[in-house]
């Protein structure tokens, strides 16, 4: 019984540690990406390192950067459960783009 739950926590665990990206088209035309790299496990530097790999060598602009956090609280049987939630947002453009 133990198994799928040790399985969970092993995904959580290595989706927790990777910044994500999609690209969106901005208000001028013109593709921005934005990244997110949520998660206490991650720092912001987890979004700049992702910016670099999606623009490679022609480098980025950085046009908007925000975060926030929600926490949480819960209580089971003999049981407390408290911390937070983290988001971090990057949205860049490629140079050149």
């Amino acid at each position: 019984m133990r198994t799928p739950l040790i399985l969970a926590a092993c995904a959580a665990l290595m989706l927790a540690g990777c910044a994500t990206s999609r690209t969106i088209i901005g208000q001028d035309g013109r593709p921005l990406h934005k990244i997110s790299c949520d998660g206490s496990a991650l720092t912001i530097d987890a979004c700049y390192e992702k910016a670099g790999e999606i623009c490679g060598s022609a480098g980025y602009s950085v046009i908007n950067v925000g975060g926030s956090s929600r926490p949480y609280f819960y209580a089971a049987p003999g049981a407390f459960y408290s911390g937070s939630d983290v988001f971090r947002t990057v949205m860049v453009r490629c140079n050149g783009d």
